[in-house]
């Protein structure tokens, strides 16, 4: 907890509003593929269930979604 509060870590990712491209739709590791154009994964800014969200069109039976930051 000392290296949150010395040297400013975020410990939580950056909503989905902001930045599609570090949130991974493969393993997560620098390089794999993103939801920020892949045309399968969109950010919903009003979603009549949960307000914004992030909307995933499965196209395969396991969807990942990891965050690469």
């Amino acid at each position: 907890m000392n290296k949150v509060i010395t040297d400013g870590v975020v410990l939580m990712p950056p909503a989905f509003a902001e930045v599609l491209g570090v949130w991974s739709s493969g393993d997560g590791t620098p390089g794999s593929d993103t939801y920020e154009g892949s045309g399968n994964g969109a950010f919903v800014p009003a979603d009549q269930d949960f307000g914004g969200c992030l909307e995933i069109l499965k196209t395969q039976s396991v969807t990942k979604l990891r965050y690469m930051g």
